[in-house]
């Protein structure tokens, strides 16, 4: 016979944070970067922050998350504003 998998319990294991508090977590990892970003790359950064506020408004908070903390790594790396 074969084993049952619950996604559901897969998911909990590979990421044992709720979304919204990954969320909140990026969010903050974000804040200081958006603000200290040059001009020239603020298009592309506040189009992908509107991409994570409609994830959000569509109920997809760990889709959110995962943009967000895409969005904070990129940011954070030092190419990323040169």
């Amino acid at each position: 016979m074969g084993q049952l998998i619950s996604l559901d319990d897969y998911r909990i294991e590979r990421d044992p944070q709720p979304p919204m508090a990954r969320l909140d977590v990026a969010v903050a990892r974000l804040d200081p970067l958006v603000r200290r970003s040059p001009d020239r790359v603020q298009i592309g950064i506040e189009r992908e922050l509107r991409r994570i506020a409609d994830e959000v408004s569509a109920g997809r908070p760990g889709q959110a998350a995962e943009r967000a903390e895409q969005l904070a790594d990129r940011l954070e790396h030092p190419a990323a504003l040169a």
